[in-house]
């Protein structure tokens, strides 16, 4: 059967088309699979540091010193670690180089440990005052 130009399937030609599409399928995901992927980018805290699982990020330890790992291999890159003397504070990160935009090196980090502080906002009263009345309404309603 015809449409146009197009061959239109017929319900005896559904089990071959699906299997065409099944092969169409499995050679997508094997492209995208070997696609690059960027590093995670994980944050974690500085006391995490000492003692961390590096196997939990699916990394190996491929050099280290008294301090701990000095480069790292994650899905076949290796990081390595950075420790700046800087305004912003103590904070550790494995990074590798990508590329180069200009005169300027881009970098990806695999992780960072640093001070994770914890800051918010108070609520406002409004917000207050409207969880108050919920509280009440649900406590009523059982």
């Amino acid at each position: 059967m015809t449409h146009g130009n197009q061959e239109c399937p017929t319900p005896m030609d559904t089990p071959d088309i699906l299997a065409q599409i099944c092969i169409q399928l499995e050679r997508i995901a094997t492209v995208l699979e070997a696609q690059p992927q960027p590093a995670p980018d994980i944050v974690r805290d500085l006391a995490d540091y000492p003692g961390f699982a590096w196997n939990s990020i699916n990394a190996e330890i491929i050099a280290k010193d008294k301090h701990g790992a000095i480069a790292v291999r994650h899905g076949g890159k290796i990081y390595t670690r950075r420790c700046p003397v800087n305004k912003f504070g103590v904070a550790i990160w494995y990074s590798r180089a990508t590329g180069k935009d200009g005169d300027e090196t881009i970098y990806e980090r695999l992780v960072t440990f640093k001070e994770v502080k914890i800051e918010a906002d108070p609520l406002p009263d409004k917000a207050v005052a409207l969880l108050r009345q919920l509280k009440q309404r649900k406590t009523q309603s059982t």
